[in-house]
Formats: C-alpha cells, structure tokens, sequence
C-alpha cells in the first residue's frame, strides 16, 4: 500500500520545515478584491440584455505565508480566489541568489465546478535581473500531464512574461499574461473562460520613503466561449490603475489598489451590446501585510543606579516626551464626488456621467485615543441642482458614519461605516428619500484626500427629469477633494 503521493509528502515536509522556522521569520498577510469588470462564473451560457450589465460583482482575493528554508530560500504557502481561475492553492518554494530567484511548487484547484471539482498542476516561476539595470521575469502555471479530471484540457492556466529596465527611483515594465479556466456545461460541452492582458507599468518609489505607487496603463480582452452554442462573449478595455504600498511600521505593510475601465466596449456576440456609458467598471483591493522578522521589542528604562533612592526624579522636558496633543479633533473637507446612480440611454447617455458628479462638504468631530489612532464620526452633503421643465430639481446624499482614522506622519487612513441618505427634492413640492448603509475607506496626504465607498440599497427609488428612469439601490462612490484638521 502507498503511504502517500509524491506531491502529499512534499507538502507535509514543506510544512515542517516553514513550523521549524524561526517564529520571528515568518511573513503573512491577505489582499481582498472586488470587482464587476468580468464575466460571470455562472450560468455557463452567453449574457443576455441589450447591455453588459455592470451590477456582475466578484468578491475574492489572496491570503499567504512565507517563512525561511535555509539561506536563500523559502517555502510560500497561498490560498487564491481570481475572478478567471477561481479558487486554488499553491505551496511554492522560492529561491533567490545572485542574478536569478527562481519559485516551484504544486498547485491545487478545488470547489470550482461541478465538472471539475479538484485539480492539480505546476506553478513556476523565473526572474533574472541586473540590479539596477534591467529584469526579464516568466511564470507558467498549468496542469499536469496526467489528466484524470477532465477529458479535454487543464481546467486551470496562467501564463505570464515582464520585462522592465530602472530609471530614477522608477522601474518601467512591459507585461503580457493570459489566464485560462475550463469547465463543462450540462450538455458535455466545453466552457472556456480567459483573460489577455497587454500592460505597461511604472514603479515608483524612493529611498527612506515609506510608500510606493505603482501606476498601469493597458488593455485586456475578456473571453468566454461556449462550445454547445458556438458563441463567444467578448469585452475590450482599456484599463487604468494605481496600486500602493504604505509602510505602517517596521512590520507592517497597507495594500490598496484601484483600476477602471476608462473604455470598455462589446466584441464577438457582445457586439452592440457593451456596458452603457454612465456605467462604472472598476477593480479595488485592500489588504495587509506583517513581517514578523521587524518586530523591534522596545527595552525597558534602566535605572540609573548612580541617582539617589530618595531624590524625585526632574520632569522631562517637553523635547523628550513630545508636545502635548489635544484629545479632540475636528475635521472638514470639500470635494467632488461620483456616485454611479443615473444611467440615461440613447444620444444624451454622456449627460448621466455628469448628473452622477456631485460637488460635496462633509465634517467629522472625533477623540484622539492616541497621536495616530482616532474614533469619531462625520455627515456631509453631496449636492445638484439642474432644471427639468422650469423644474428646479435637486439631487443630494447625505452619509452619516462612524470613522476610524490612523495617521502615519503626513497619511492617513481612514474606513467608514454607516447610513446613507439618498434623496431627490423638486421646486413642485415632489420629495423622495430613502436611507441606505455604505462602507469605505478614504486616504489623505498632506490635506489632499480621496475616497472610495460601496452603497448597499435597502429599496429603490423612481423619478423622472430629461429622461432618467429607476435609481440602482447599489452602487460604487468615489470622491477627492481638500481636508482641513483644526484641532
């Protein structure tokens, strides 16, 4: 009898080696995604509609552990939820010396398809690179060549090709990647979703700084095709996106990324039929990292055993304890604001882009429980004012939220909870209101902040002005603007 497969055995040993591992080595983090610029998992047949529709939300991200091996490698344990791939997991062996770093590993799919409930393949990964200078990197993630699960082709694939050269505190990169996922629909035939990603990207960071940014500009091409009907549902975008890093502490890392569709468009059986134009496709992330290998342990204060037992000690300067900070703090900020809530069809479908931009104030009053961590609270108002008719009609939001708010030198991060008020007034007496909850997350620099929220509808709301129908009960919002603090 077997005691157990060959990849089993490596995993279990992996596993012991990272456990053996000084605990302070370990690394571990997680990044949450969201977003509705894809296809849809389920049902495995073409969209139908006269338009993409853009409430398609996907909820995933990616959860790992890395811990020392030796003295150059390493063993990376990820658990990964992709929009195109699905659900796998992975337990890579990382190493690095000189000009190469090379990763291998096994890697897992599991709980994706009726069809499909697990599989198993390879990821790899190789990267050489003259520090400073230039790095060409490839990773190639695939099935085995043994497939018992699926009769056709590998369920899961990835592969990917970068290459980039550095410029003052800049690394410039070019980056081809397709990602492909197979799967069988109710008639035996074959379901293939895939995503074609063309990009240029441009890393920016600076020494004893403690953020990064990472800007990209591209274009993907999303796919799904369907062997029983002989149909293919394409989307085109040109996407642009920012990813950043903020270094907390010595060892803890903040994560945050956005990136839109500036214009997405219908191809194949999607011809004609794209998202409408007020539509608001976007993908975010958010997540953190811990090093534990930079936890400092602060020492405790020798006495000086030279002082006198009986002698009080003098009182410390305000240079040495820091000048005293007020527990009350008071903010305000104005700015503009996007909420994707109107959509208007036909030749006037541009119009719904700027009724859905609001110009907006908002105040928060909160208590300091320390120089960096703040619990307060905030209401504002975002607000239109335009004329149907000889109508006037106004537009308006009002959030009421509890915030909590960290500061790291001149950032702050701040997420935000609570109701929200979207409501429509008219100059003939016609009111409509309802209260809805939203969550978020807004960042600050230097008094220069921006803001993203989702808004969970409790029930919708209709009116008329030039043409606009029903008020989505969901939605995404997003605003910059200008934050004053005044104590």
């Amino acid at each position: 009898m077997r005691k157990g497969s060959f990849a089993t055995r490596t995993l279990a040993a992996l596993v012991l080696a990272a456990s053996a591992s000084a605990a302070h080595a370990l690394e571990f983090g997680f990044d949450a995604e969201t977003s509705n610029l894809q296809l849809p998992w389920t049902p495995v047949a073409p969209v139908t509609g006269s338009s993409f529709p853009a409430t398609n939300y996907f909820y995933g991200g990616e959860a790992w552990m890395t811990a020392p091996i030796g003295e150059d490698a390493a063993v990376r344990l990820s658990y990964d939820r992709d929009p195109v791939l699905r659900n796998s997991a992975s337990a890579d062996v990382l190493f690095s010396r000189g000009v190469a770093s090379i990763s291998v590993g096994p890697q897992f799919g599991f709980l994706n398809s009726d069809s499909v409930p697990f599989s198993a393949g390879i990821s790899a990964s190789v990267k050489l690179q003259w520090p400073g200078v230039a790095y060409i990197s490839l990773r190639s993630d695939g099935g085995t060549a043994i497939s018992i699960f699926q009769a056709n082709s590998d369920p899961q694939a990835l592969t990917e090709l970068a290459a980039g050269f550095y410029v003052h505190d800049a690394i410039v990169s070019a980056l081809v990647s397709e990602k492909r996922f197979n799967e069988m629909d109710s008639s035996g035939g074959l379901v293939t979703d895939s995503l074609t990603r063309y990009a240029l990207t441009v890393d920016v960071f600076k020494k004893n700084v403690p953020y990064t940014a990472l800007f990209s500009l591209g274009y993907e091409l999303r796919s799904k095709h369907y062997a029983t009907e002989a149909d293919t549902d394409t989307l085109g975008a040109l996407v642009m996106g920012v990813d950043t890093t903020v270094q907390l502490s010595n060892s803890i890392k903040l994560l945050g990324g956005i990136s839109t569709g500036a214009y997405v468009f219908g191809l194949d059986a999607l011809t004609g039929r794209g998202p409408d134009n007020s539509s608001f496709l976007f993908t975010a992330n958010l997540g953190m990292s811990v090093d534990t290998a930079a936890i400092r342990a602060v020492p405790a204060a020798v006495a000086d055993k030279t002082e006198s037992k009986t002698a009080s000690p003098p009182p410390k300067s305000e240079a040495e304890t820091g000048p005293a900070f007020s527990r009350l703090a008071i903010d305000a900020g104005a700015g503009l604001y996007y909420n994707n809530r109107i959509t208007i069809n036909g030749q006037l479908a541009w119009i719904g882009g700027l009724l859905n931009t609001r110009g907006g104030v908002w105040g928060s009053v909160g208590y300091r429980l320390s120089r960096d961590l703040t619990l307060g609270c905030e209401t504002g108002i975002d607000y239109l004012t335009l004329s149907d008719s000889g109508i006037q009609v106004s537009l308006f939001d009002v959030p009421v939220r509890a915030i909590v708010r960290y500061k790291v030198g001149k950032l702050g991060f701040e997420a935000f909870t609570g109701a929200f008020i979207d409501g429509v007034a008219a100059s003939n007496g016609a009111v409509a209101a309802d209260i809805d909850y939203d969550a978020g997350a807004r960042i600050r620099f230097d008094g220069f902040y921006a803001e993203a929220s989702y808004v969970f509808g409790i029930q919708s709301q209709s009116y008329d002005l030039a043409g606009v129908g029903s008020v989505a009960a969901s939605y995404p919002r997003f605003g910059a603007g200008y934050a004053i603090s005044f104590k």
